[in-house]
């Protein structure tokens, strides 16, 4: 048995862990693939319908497992179409985040397009949802600083929203609940905004770090 191991998150090393069999890990982004490279066999490619059938028969893939992130709706759909189409075996393991927290400045929104609306309602806002949905926050980025991962694909999607240079933050964490303290104060945020990203994503340091300095933390819990 050879699974091909749909990843780039955290829950990705610890399916491996338990994997019975060969197997390669798949990765979408740069930084996954320097994560993941020096430990695991791994390959660096965006599927679409056709390439994900000619990498699975090229390898001899017989089951796929998707470790990836809930957000990422659009490569589940593949695999599991996928899947059917060859007759294997489709894993899910991911992990479900949940929101774990009794702070009363959390806002949960269903949606990036609902949390810029939320977004509008305060100041100075640090969004960490990464840049591939910055354009649902283009009516406010005004008022906000940006951090990302300092690839230049990114930083180039934040410009292409409007973005200033001075309002993009790179850097690759993970970020402690001090240093998020000392960043939202250096850049006078009233709120935060991230993704429902469990303990992978540095969920509990932001909520922390809002909550230590009063401000709100809009929680997205949808795509």
């Amino acid at each position: 048995m050879k699974t091909l191991v749909l990843g780039g998150t955290s829950d990705t090393r610890e399916y491996i862990k338990k994997l019975d069999g060969d197997f390669v890990v798949s990765v979408a982004t740069q930084y996954g693939y320097e994560t993941f490279d020096n430990e695991f066999p791994t390959v660096l490619v965006r599927f679409d319908d056709e390439s994900i059938i000619s990498f699975i028969r090229a390898h001899g893939i017989t089951a796929i497992a998707d470790t990836t992130h809930p957000f990422a709706k659009n490569i589940t759909a593949l695999a599991l179409r996928t899947a059917e189409k060859l007759n294997i075996p489709y894993i899910n393991a991911m992990r479900i985040p949940k929101l774990e927290s009794d702070y009363e400045r959390i806002i949960t929104v269903e949606s990036c397009e609902e949390a810029a609306k939320r977004a509008d309602e305060f100041n100075s806002v640090l969004l960490t949802i990464g840049s591939n949905r910055i354009d649902a926050f283009k009516e406010v980025l005004h008022k906000c600083h940006i951090r990302i991962l300092p690839y230049e694909k990114s930083i180039e999607k934040c410009r292409q929203a409007g973005a200033e240079y001075k309002q993009i933050i790179g850097m690759q964490g993970p970020f402690s609940e001090e240093f998020n303290i000392a960043l939202m104060r250096e850049i006078k945020a009233d709120a935060l905004v991230t993704k429902l990203s469990g303990d992978s994503g540095g969920l509990k340091e932001k909520i922390s770090a809002c909550e230590k300095i009063k401000a709100a933390c809009i929680v997205i819990t949808g795509g």
